[in-house]
């Protein structure tokens, strides 16, 4: 982990990349990316997955004074260190760090190391979505990362060329994160229709038939309720309008009424 008087040497010299400021024949940049490749030695060392994500989480700390001057300089110049370091957040679940670089990246249209084979846009999208996908194979009743951070994702690479399969799987994530909530499951539908309609065998064809049923039996229970709600307030309107009857006189008090009327008329009543 870095000193804060190490972070901020970091944070300067990524500033300075670039400009007449920046001296010498081993340049911070240059210094970064050796760092870079020794980490990566490390890394190559260890098999598990969940391990290699724990030791990302330690190295990330390392580049953060990096990270944070990059960003700030925002000169847009080409950097393996810091499309790698997005990467590798998105390995260690720091999913809103990984976004935060990749406005960055994409905005600049920066282009990802070689080892990846593939543009940034879909490079991020494959690292993010792949793992939530899996975990909603694994329980599709929770949802791994906050649906505000796809859908941001979403929007960052609206205008990104990709493969019609990796944005399906974005389209499928969204949709499988939305339906968990009871008031958006018809946008989670129309996420899963676009996603069987960019790639055919994306796999949600039963999802959106279990889903297309639940939300017309949500409508017709509310239909229900509506109808329900208007007969009770008929009923209340009619028994508030309707005059009262007088009450009819049976037993003794007949006899008393009687009595009454014969005494004022001197007639007795039948």
């Amino acid at each position: 982990m870095l000193t804060p008087a190490q972070r901020h040497f970091q944070n300067v010299m990524a500033q300075r990349r670039g400009t007449q400021t920046e001296t010498g024949d081993f340049t911070a940049y240059e210094q970064m990316l050796y760092r870079l490749r020794l980490d990566k030695v490390k890394l190559e060392n260890i098999q598990s997955k969940a391990a290699k994500a724990a030791v990302k989480q330690s190295l990330i700390t390392s580049y953060q004074g990096w990270i944070d001057g990059v960003l700030s300089a925002d000169t847009g110049l080409a950097d393996d260190v810091i499309t790698t370091l997005m990467i590798w957040n998105v390995d260690a679940g720091n999913i809103d760090e990984a976004l935060r670089i990749a406005e960055y990246a994409l905005r600049h249209k920066l282009s990802m190391p070689d080892e990846y084979k593939r543009t940034t846009a879909t490079a991020l999208v494959d690292e993010i979505c792949d793992p939530v996908l899996v975990a909603f194979n694994r329980d599709p009743r929770v949802t791994p990362i906050d649906v505000s951070l796809l859908l941001r994702l979403d929007a960052m690479t609206t205008e990104e060329d990709m493969p019609d399969l990796v944005r399906a799987k974005l389209f499928k994530a969204i949709g499988y994160s939305l339906r968990l909530d009871e008031r958006t499951l018809e946008s989670a539908l129309a996420y899963l229709q676009q996603a069987i309609t960019l790639f055919g065998n994306i796999g949600v064809k039963r999802d959106i038939e279990l889903l297309q049923r639940t939300i017309k039996n949500a409508e017709s229970k509310e239909s229900t309720i509506s109808a329900l709600a208007d007969i009770a307030s008929d009923d209340v309107s009619v028994k508030e309008n309707t005059p009262a009857r007088k009450p009819r006189l049976t037993g003794k008090n007949k006899t008393k009424t009687n009595a009454k009327i014969k005494t004022r008329t001197g007639k007795t009543t039948a």
